[in-house]
C-alpha cells in the first residue's frame, strides 16, 4: 500500500511540482492546500503518513504553527521546505521536531532524498 502524502505550499506550481515528485516515488498524495487551516482540516479528513510543508504560508497559519498543531492530534512525520535561511525562523521551525528542513533551491536529487528518508 503506497504512502500517503500530504503537500502544503501557497505557491502553486511548487505544490504541484512536489506532488509530482511524491507520484513518481510511488506515492499517494491526499491534497496539495495552500494553507494551514486547509493543512489542518486535510489531516483531520484523511490522515497522511507524512506531511511536505512550506514555512511560510498565507493566512493566519505559517507553516510552523500549522506543525505544531497537527503534531499535538498524531504523530505524523513533517518535512518542512523554505527558501528563507533565517537562523530564527529556523531554531523556531525545529522546535516542533520535524522530519526535516529542506532548502526550496536544493537539487532536486537532495529533494528526492529528502523526501525518500521521510518515506521510510
Amino acid at each position: 500500500m503506497p504512502k500517503k502524502i500530504l503537500v502544503v505550499e501557497d505557491e502553486q506550481l511548487v505544490g504541484l511540482m512536489l506532488a509530482e515528485e511524491v507520484r513518481r516515488m510511488g506515492c499517494e498524495v491526499t491534497a496539495v492546500v495552500s494553507s494551514g487551516q486547509a493543512a489542518v482540516r486535510a489531516v483531520r479528513h484523511n490522515p497522511p503518513d507524512a506531511v511536505l510543508m512550506d514555512i511560510s504560508l498565507a493566512g493566519v497559519l505559517d507553516g510552523i504553527e500549522t506543525a505544531r498543531i497537527i503534531k499535538n492530534g498524531q504523530d505524523i512525520p513533517i518535512l518542512f521546505f523554505t527558501g528563507y535561511h533565517d537562523r530564527q525562523l529556523l531554531d523556531r521551525a525545529r522546535t516542533v521536531c520535524p522530519a526535516g528542513i529542506v532548502d526550496k533551491l536544493d537539487s532536486p536529487e537532495n529533494i528526492r532524498a529528502a523526501i525518500s528518508s521521510l518515506l521510510r
